[in-house]
């Protein structure tokens, strides 16, 4: 009778150690998460791919899957804003198998990592094999999130900006009015969100010398702007200059020194 206490005290301190050492683990992964999120917020990008590298290797023992692809698509990300697209490529590789063998093939942890990879194609002007990733993204998006959410518009913004990279100006038009089209619905027609798609439209129109709708959408870029950060906001430059070289490719000089006076003055405050 002593020994079969003694054979159950042995079982359940495994039982109970196992678990401790996997809820310590699990603990270690998600502090190191949070170490280099908190690196990624601060701008030290090498500081932060190192711990989302611990994390990785943590998740991955632990079997946790979604977080193991969503470190790496991490890595991938930060790599690429280096422009070490090679080595961003192997970690989302990384990625992408872990999840087809693991996860639901629509799962949105995948979707990122399909976004990932077309930034680097775009980057590297591989524009059909970037536009591939992003529509297999925005696929995801649509069944998972239905057509009003803001991660669907933020697709469509991503495809008009390869359209646009790759000078197909009416395709990239088409995807930003979509990407408009979602953000209004979801934050009306003062949203934040809205004028990065004003400011899209704007380029885009503007490169296809439609410089009517051109200087209507940077316009709606400025108003809004002003509206989130005020009106002596030296963040507001760049949209001045926006329309003051507009007004220059129309030939409306006075119109184009008056806004890029306005430009060089908030540069200046």
């Amino acid at each position: 009778m002593a020994t079969l206490k003694i054979i159950i005290s042995c079982s359940l301190f495994a039982v109970f150690s196992m678990s401790t050492i996997c809820a310590q683990s699990d603990s270690i992964a998600g502090e190191y998460m949070r170490l280099a999120d908190d690196f990624k917020k601060n701008a030290a990008p090498d500081s932060a791919i190192v711990y989302y590298e611990k994390a990785s290797v943590e998740f991955q023992q632990l079997n946790q899957v979604e977080q193991f692809v969503s470190s790496c698509n991490q890595i991938g990300v930060l790599l690429t804003r280096q422009d070490n697209y090679e080595e961003a490529k192997v970690y989302l590789n990384k990625a992408l198998v872990a999840a087809r063998s693991s996860l639901d093939t629509n799962n949105p942890v995948i979707a990122n990592t399909y976004i990932a990879f077309g930034v680097i194609y775009s980057a590297e002007e591989n524009f059909p094999l970037s536009l591939e990733y992003h529509q297999k993204a925005l696929a995801i998006r649509l069944l998972k999130f239905g057509k009003n959410h803001a991660d669907v518009a933020t697709s469509y913004g991503n495809i008009g900006n390869v359209y646009f990279n790759s000078s197909n100006y009416e395709k990239a038009i088409e995807n930003h009015l979509k990407a408009l089209k979602v953000r209004e619905k979801l934050f009306g027609k003062a949203g934040v969100e809205l004028t990065q798609s004003y400011t899209n439209l704007g380029n885009a129109y503007r490169e296809s010398k439609n410089y009517k709708k051109a200087l209507l959408y940077f316009d709606k870029a400025l108003t809004n702007k002003i509206k989130q950060v005020g009106d002596k906001h030296k963040d507001l430059t760049k949209f001045y200059k926006n329309i003051s070289d507009v007004y220059y490719l129309k030939g409306d000089t006075k119109n184009g020194d008056w806004y890029k006076t306005q430009s060089e003055e908030l540069s200046k405050s």
